[in-house]
């Protein structure tokens, strides 16, 4: 992110923000890539504790509530929906793509990706949505399907719905 995207986030003055994210980089916190005539800043995955930064960060904002906000206008038409992968256990980088199961009888992935293209556009981040009816994970589910077997064996972070509209 951009010093000017900073500065107008947080509604602090461009000195602290500056020197703050200089202290940052200085401790290898942050990592800075020059993309045209801006500096671009981002968590460094490889700093000691970015584990526990990236906790922190995602317990104290979550993806959770921006991804239901930005589905709320399909709601009525999602069955379930929820995030896997590196996000829901907890592994995730911040260059990491964002997996998003839906079930849904009445949505195509077009009207997915229009709904959540404001947040990636926020976010910085791809979001990968899963699109599949209710008849379709059924059908999935009974044939033993690897994809789905091993995505519903893992962690999920509910975004619509719950495990008891997932197995109704």
């Amino acid at each position: 992110m951009p010093i000017c995207e900073l500065i107008q986030t947080t509604g602090a003055g461009s000195g602290a923000v500056q020197r703050e994210v200089a202290r940052l980089a200085g401790s290898d916190l942050l990592t800075m890539e020059p993309v045209g005539n801006q500096k671009r800043y981002r968590a460094n995955p490889a700093a000691p504790i970015h584990a526990e930064l990236a906790s922190i960060v995602r317990k104290t904002f979550g993806l959770v509530a921006p991804l239901r906000e930005s589905l709320a206008p399909l709601a009525s038409r999602i069955s379930v929906a929820f995030v896997y992968g590196s996000v829901a256990k907890g592994t995730d980088t911040a260059a990491s793509d964002i997996d998003l199961m839906l079930v849904s009888d009445a949505l195509a992935y077009a009207d997915v990706m229009a709904a959540l293209h404001p947040l990636i556009e926020h976010l910085g981040r791809e979001i990968n949505p899963t699109l599949y009816t209710r008849a379709e994970l059924r059908k999935r589910l009974a044939a033993g399907n690897s994809f789905v077997t091993r995505v519903l064996a893992q962690p999920r972070l509910w975004v619509i719905g719950s495990e008891h509209d997932l197995t109704a």
